[in-house]
């Protein structure tokens, strides 16, 4: 028997999903993983407690049958909770009353049942949105958050798992292909010793939300973890880096490879296997006055080109580009209606690395990074530069083709040039 082919990791989250309004663009490009930054809110439905009012979703229904009949594949977040249920009075954000944890898996039994049936057909479920803030942090009803408590070492987590254990059952009772993904993570830096939380002065305990969720037993009511992962553009010449987790262009390449070892190493020091990760956010952003600049927008299409390799070596489930809009300058569309390169190189890291397998990372080279993919009809290696000049290598056989991170068909004479711009190279397996 076939192995079966790999879940694509290209994935998109998109502010409107309508046919036409950019949704046609995000097809063409191949995306498989769609996140609407609608989520289903509790609050909205059910008000008052026991009284139910669907129609308050039907925005929502009409974006997942659209989702559904172009066959992708919807990652729907549940959040916001009602005043009644407010563990915290006044934070929709925030954690449910304890007493309230049945209602809100009686409410999650019913939101799985009706959003499996085949008009929708989804299977994947993230259970808040950046649960790992507290609710000092931001504002009563914001978007993330706010279930950490500052006040403990695992900053809330370990209650989060008591909600998993109550509302993980009834979903599974609903739909037993449900697939129940913990909140993506903000993991706002690395709390190990010597890491990244201590270099910067960050506080360590909100990144050790997770290990609270393990250390109280939650690790059977979960199905994948979800977790956010940005790069900031550095300027010029700088290109791009995240201090929080020490990494950088020239170091170990997009954060996601960072955060995606740390989470992978916390399931595997607690025992648990089978449990898949997936990156529900993930961007190069900019964020300081006049930084979005045409340079930019070049380093961001290589950037798309680099994580998706990275998201596949890793061993993602999926890695999903936060936003098509933007946020931050990290949209692959202009105000015009545009598509802007990042868009292009979105598409064609999707037709290239599509149904590939990881092999190796690629060391051969000094100042080269990159990695071996098993396409099967092809081998193709991706390589870029990590100290910003040129380096000539010699291959032992001539590639069959070289494309640049853009798609556009480069001389296959060896030996290859390596810049900044990552190439992608192919031979017959």
């Amino acid at each position: 028997m076939m192995a079966a082919a790999p879940i694509p990791v290209w994935g998109m989250a998109m502010e409107q999903i309508i046919p036409g309004v950019g949704f046609d663009q995000v097809e063409q490009a191949g995306t498989y993983w769609l996140r609407s930054t609608t989520p289903i809110s509790w609050a909205s439905v059910e008000p008052t407690e026991g009284a139910r009012d669907w129609g308050k979703l039907s925005q929502i229904d009409g974006e997942l049958s659209t989702i559904m009949n172009m066959g992708m594949q919807t990652i729907l977040s549940v959040r916001v909770t009602p005043d009644w249920a407010q563990n915290v009075p006044g934070y929709s954000c925030g954690a449910i009353k304890p007493e309230k944890l049945v209602a809100f898996a009686s409410f999650m039994h019913d939101v799985v049942d009706r959003y499996s049936a085949p008009l929708y057909h989804v299977k994947y479920w993230e259970i808040w949105n950046e649960p790992d803030i507290d609710p000092s942090v931001g504002s009563p009803d914001s978007p993330y958050g706010c279930w950490g408590d500052s006040s403990d070492t695992y900053y809330g987590g370990g209650y989060y798992a008591d909600m998993l254990k109550v509302v993980y059952p009834q979903i599974k009772a609903a739909d037993p292909q449900a697939q129940v993904l913990i909140g993506g993570l903000l993991l706002d830096c690395d709390p190990r010793p010597d890491a990244g939380c201590e270099i910067t002065g960050h506080d360590p305990k909100p990144a050790m939300f997770l290990e609270g969720i393990l250390r109280n037993g939650g690790g059977s009511f979960f199905d994948g973890v979800g977790f956010h992962s940005y790069d900031y553009y550095q300027g010029k010449g700088k290109f791009y880096a995240n201090p929080n987790w020490q990494s950088a262009w020239n170091t170990s390449g997009p954060v996601v490879v960072e955060k995606a070892r740390f989470v992978n190493d916390l399931l595997n020091t607690y025992g648990l296997s089978g449990k898949f990760i997936i990156d529900t956010e993930n961007a190069l952003i900019c964020t300081w006055d006049g930084c979005a600049t045409p340079e930019f927008e070049t380093i961001k299409a290589y950037y798309l080109a680099e994580t998706y390799a990275a998201a596949i070596a890793q061993g993602l489930r999926g890695n999903l580009w936060y936003s098509w809009l933007g946020w931050n300058n990290s949209g692959l569309m202009n105000t015009g209606s545009d598509s802007l390169p990042g868009y292009l190189a979105f598409q064609f890291s999707r037709n290239e690395l599509f149904e590939s397998v990881w092999v190796s990372d690629i060391t051969t080279y000094p100042g080269v990074k990159g990695y071996e993919f098993n396409r099967g009809d092809r081998r193709v290696w991706i390589l870029w530069s990590m100290d910003a000049t040129s380096h000539s290598i010699s291959l032992t056989n001539a590639p069959l083709a070289i494309w640049d991170a853009l798609g556009v068909s480069i001389s296959t004479a060896n030996p290859v040039n390596i810049t900044v711009k990552p190439l992608y190279l192919e031979w017959k397996p």
